[in-house]
Parts: structure tokens; sequence; C-alpha cells
């Protein structure tokens, strides 16, 4: 049954065009607006991110200053606190913040536009070039932008020196072990051993190799490649729709969904974050799980390892990609099994239900014990020479292992301590409790457990690539509800995820799923106003989570309560739809 529902429903965004479309071209004038507009705007963002004085890091980059000038109208100072250099700051996260809001109208009136057209309009492949030449023009303005709300490109180039200069180990050696070298002042982690995987430290050692000991030099070097990996995905979100089979106004959609997402784009050129690398592999890995489905071949070895090697990779540049690797074998295994030893839930019998469930063990040991492999090629040449103990500590020492930032956990425990609560009574105990990082670490593993299981029994009865990729997008949503250890550029992973994902319109949870995504997309850039803690804004505490986790979650429950069935669906087509 959903073996014939996949050959058959496609019309999800199939229209037929009328008369007068086909007699008229429809105009490229509002996507060269909107894409000018886009420009514009962040243009404009260079002046007020370059007035946010950083208390460590002086940067100064080509290009920089004519940039800041675009904007240089825009005031500096609100009289919102009575310190001068607070009320600038203020000031200029609040344009920050407004043009921001500008990025996303823009960027959905371009949706919109997209969706107006007939489905395979000629005017498609046009707007493409215009989405990619929008998304590698701000990504250079953001390259250039002398400013930085992240040091996580700090963090990287200690791992560069590390390397390069001094030949030591970051999963062993912190920067603080040189404490003349001079990115040490600038790196609040200088203290601490590398908390990424082997793949990304590669990464890390070339780019050291290649640059000198300036800041702008390592800055320019990391933001270019990670604009690089940006426009990679883009290609690689359009080559996957294609090869689903999708219409030219899904590939379209899905293009602009990810390349001119304003959080995409901020995180990837401006951020430097490898997060946008670790996306690549993983939309490696879903377009070769693609290409291996309409082979009728995922269910072998030579089908589904290739994926599962972009996968892990995927994780051995961050770890955070562990779910989805879990979910793909068991999306492995429900897909070999239902070749081997289809079951018959109307006429089953014990023996029959005990072999399906063998079966499925088994197919997925193969591939989890694949995947492990993989990774210890990785980790050896890192760990050789070290015991297990120093193994240990430096996977479990590393900050995002041991304390929180802009979570759940981090809130309730800042305002338990502003109220004094910590105390030896109930009350006191259960806020103890609620403020812990291994109590939230066993809350993360708890949800995700659950998440899992009720994937796998979606996953079961619905073996489809589309299912996978929602349940992952489910998954990695949830993580970063719960997790401990939270920063905006996270929200990248669900955006690449929904990209793929197109269309959803006969989806309930496929809807909900990319409405909150791209609200938690818009609702992340609000943990920038607490990021020097000055008043009005003050820090990250008591209820300010819900500024950030409340948007995409009220998205999601309102779209999955109101979402009605799409009618007089025209069929045509292999699209998967998951039930």
């Amino acid at each position: 049954m959903i073996k014939k529902r996949e050959e058959t429903i496609q019309a999800a965004d199939i229209q037929p065009a009328s008369p007068d479309a086909n007699r008229t071209r429809p105009s490229l004038i509002p996507p060269i607006l909107c894409t000018i507009a886009y420009a514009l705007f962040v243009l404009l963002m260079a002046a007020p991110l370059s007035r946010i004085i950083d208390p460590v890091v002086r940067l100064q980059l080509p290009f920089g200053a004519a940039l800041a000038q675009v904007g240089a109208w825009l005031p500096i100072n609100l009289g919102l606190n009575n310190n001068a250099q607070a009320s600038q700051t203020n000031t200029s996260l609040l344009e920050f913040m407004g043009l921001v809001l500008l990025l996303f109208v823009v960027y959905g009136l371009y949706a919109l536009y997209i969706t107006r057209l007939p489905a395979e309009s000629k005017r498609y492949q046009y707007i493409r070039i215009l989405v990619l030449a929008g998304a590698a023009l701000v990504g250079l303005i953001f390259v250039f932008t002398p400013s930085m709300l992240s040091h996580d490109i700090i963090v990287y180039a200690s791992y560069s020196r590390l390397m390069a200069n001094y030949h030591a180990n970051p999963y062993f050696v912190p920067l603080t072990a040189f404490p003349n070298d001079p990115f040490v002042p600038m790196n609040y982690w200088a203290y601490s051993v590398a908390a990424y995987g082997p793949i990304w430290l590669t990464v890390c050692g070339m780019i050291g190799f290649l640059v000198g000991p300036q800041v702008a030099g390592y800055v320019l070097a990391f933001r270019f490649f990670a604009l690089t990996a940006h426009l990679l995905n883009t290609w690689l979100v359009m080559r996957t729709l294609r090869s689903m089979g999708q219409t030219q106004r899904t590939i379209t959609l899905g293009a602009l969904l990810y390349a001119l997402n304003p959080l995409v784009l901020l995180e990837s050129s401006f951020g430097g974050h490898n997060d946008v690398f670790m996306m690549t592999f993983m939309l490696i890995g879903v377009g070769l799980a693609v290409r291996a489905q309409k082979r009728d071949t995922l269910s072998s070895l030579k089908g589904y390892l290739p994926p599962l090697i972009s996968f892990t990779l995927a994780a051995l540049v961050k770890f955070t990609m562990v779910p989805v690797i879990a979910l793909f074998i068991v999306f492995i295994a429900w897909k070999t099994v239902s070749k081997l030893s289809p079951v018959n839930t109307t006429n089953s019998t014990p023996a029959k239900v005990s072999l399906h469930w063998k079966h499925a063990c088994i197919a997925a040991i193969i591939p989890a014990a694949a995947a492990a492999i993989l990774a210890l090629v990785f980790y050896v040449p890192y760990w050789i020479g070290h015991s297990i103990s120093d193994i240990h500590y430096s996977l479990t020492s590393p900050p995002s292992s041991l304390f929180g930032e802009n979570s759940i956990m981090l809130a309730i425990y800042q305002w338990a301590r502003a109220n004094h609560l910590f105390h030896f009574s109930f009350v006191g105990t259960i806020f103890i409790l609620l403020g812990a990082r291994w109590f939230w670490d066993g809350i993360n593993y708890v949800v995700l457990s659950i998440i899992c299981i009720l994937s796998a029994r979606w996953l079961r009865r619905s073996t489809t690539i589309r299912t996978f990729l929602l349940a992952s997008l489910a998954a990695l949503s949830v993580l970063l509800i719960v997790t401990p250890w939270f920063f905006s550029w996270y929200v990248t992973w669900l955006v690449a995820l929904a990209a793929v994902s197109l269309p959803v319109r006969h989806s309930r949870i496929g809807c909900a799923l990319l409405v909150s995504t791209l609200a938690f997309s818009a609702s992340a850039f609000l943990t920038y106003l607490f990021l020097y803690g000055y008043p009005p804004f003050g820090t990250w505490s008591g209820l300010v989570f819900l500024t950030t986790i409340a948007p995409p979650l009220l998205a999601f429950l309102f779209t999955f309560l109101l979402w009605r069935p799409v009618k007089d669906l025209r069929l045509s087509g292999s699209e998967s739809v998951p039930s």
C-alpha cells in the first residue's frame, strides 16, 4: 500500500496552468527587487554590527570601513541606558534585529512569489540563478563585515595554531599550554581541549598551515570556507530535490528556503560556524540515499553504505549528527526486513514475528558496526599514545559537556540563584536538580529515546526517504529545545533538513515541522539580545528562554491543529509521501 502510494502521489504542488498563464510569461521584476532589497538590508546591517564593541577582539577587514559607511546614517545612541557604551550596544542590537526582521519579510515575499508561479514555469531557472547570486553577494558582504557576534572562529583558530604552530594534539593539549600565544587572551575556552570531531580538526589544521598569526586572516579563511560550504549546500538541496522527482517550483522553493534564510546566511558567512560544513555531509548522504532508493538498492550494502559513510563524516565534524545516523540505521533495518521477511499483520504467528525482529536486529547491527569502525579510523590517529582515562577526559571535559548556554536549564539555574532558591529544603532540592547539568543530560537521553522509538514505529509503517527526513527533523528539533547547550546557529541543521523535505503540504506533521523550523530560525536571533547583559535586555535568565522556544512550539501546535488536507490533487510522478 505504501509502495503504491509512493508511486502515485505527486501533485501536492502541481496545479493546472490557466490559458492566460500559458500566453504570458511571469515577470522577473519581483524576485529581482527582492534580491536587491535583501542585499541592501544586509549592507545596512554592517554599520550597527561594526559599532558593537567587542571586549577582546578589534577586527579590521578589507572593505570593512566602506561597508560600515552604507548604514552610517542609522542612529548611534537611542538613550536606552545611562551608560553610553551600554546604550550604544543596545541601540546597535535593536537596529540589527530590525534589519533581520526586514530580511525575513523579504524572504517570505520571495517564497510567496515562487508559490504563485505555475508549477513548471520556465522562470524558475532564472529565479534559482538569482537566489544563488543573491546568496553569494550577501555572503561576501557578511565575510568582510568588521564585527563578530560569536568567537567560535577564534576557537577554531586556536586549534589551527595548536596543530600547525606547536604540533600539539587539541584533544589533549589546551591553548593555555602555550601562554604566550596571541590567541590565548581572545579565546574564552583557551583552557579547554577540543570539543569537535576529527574531520573538523583536520580542516583547522590545514587552515593553520596556510594562515599567519593575524586574527583577520583566520576570520576571512573560516568565513570563506563556510560561505563556500553554504553555496555548495544550496546546490545539493536543488540536486537532491531534482533526484526526488520534484517539480521546478519545489526545487526553487527549497533553494530559496535554505540559501536565503537569514539565520543560515549569517551564521555561515558571518559566524563561520562549522555547522554548515556538517550539513554538507548530511546533504550528500541524503542525495546518495535518494539515488540508492531510485535504484532499489537501499536495503543492500552497496546501497546504504555510501550515505551511511557521509552521515558518519557529518558526525565526525560535530557529534550532534548521531541521532540522524541512528534513525538512518533504523530506516535501513526496516527497509531490509520489508524485503527479506514481510509480515502479514492479519495472519502472523509468534514464530514469524520473532523471525521478523531477528532480521531487523541483524540488518541494524551491520550498518551500526560500519559507522563505529569508520569513526575509529578517524579518531585513532589522534588517540594513539594516550590512555583510556585521557581519552575519556578529552571527550567529557569541554564546556559543552559540563555547562549550559541559552537553555531552559541555564534559565532555571540563573533565576533560582537570583532568588536565593538553592537551599536545603524540598523546594530548594527541586531547583538544585533542575539546575544540574547531569539531570538535563538525563532528560536529553530520555526525550531522544522516546523520539527515536516513535520515529522507529513511524519508519516501520512508512519506509520512505521523506519519513526518514521528517523523523530526523523532529528528533533534532526536540533536541534543540531540551539541550542544556544551545546557540542560534544550531537551528541551521533544521533549515537544511526542512529544505530537502519539500513539499509538505500533503502532510500534517511535515507542514508543522516546516513552519516551526522557520519560526525557530527567526526566534533564535533573540539570543543575541542577551549577549552582552546590558539592561534593559539583561542576561539569559528566568522566562527569557521562552523568547526562543515558545515561537517554534506555538507554530508547530497551531499548524498541526489547523492543517487541512490539500484537495483536488492531480496524480502523477513518483513522489514519496509519508503517512
